[in-house]
């Protein structure tokens, strides 16, 4: 891997951490004010459930960006020394 390659691998692995925190706490937020607002009364679960989707929703993002890059290089075959 050279080192453009390597930075642009590593660019794309700090997006996703920023990714992550982003869509988690905007999940924990929009759960908290649809609990608070709309179930009349401060509830847990819907914060959590937004946790959850943003979480998942991050990792999709990830898996499909780093996927795309790790798949898009030629093969190399595996020498064992």
């Amino acid at each position: 891997m050279s080192t453009s390659e390597r930075r642009d691998f590593e660019e794309r692995y700090s997006a996703c951490f920023t990714d992550f925190a982003l869509k988690t706490v905007t999940g924990l937020l929009i759960g908290s004010m649809f609990g608070g607002f709309f179930l009349r009364g401060y509830r847990r679960w819907p914060m959590y459930i937004g946790g959850g989707l943003g979480f998942g929703r991050a990792y999709s993002n990830c898996e499909d960006s780093l996927n795309t890059f790790l798949l898009s290089k030629e093969p190399r075959p595996c020498v064992i020394k």
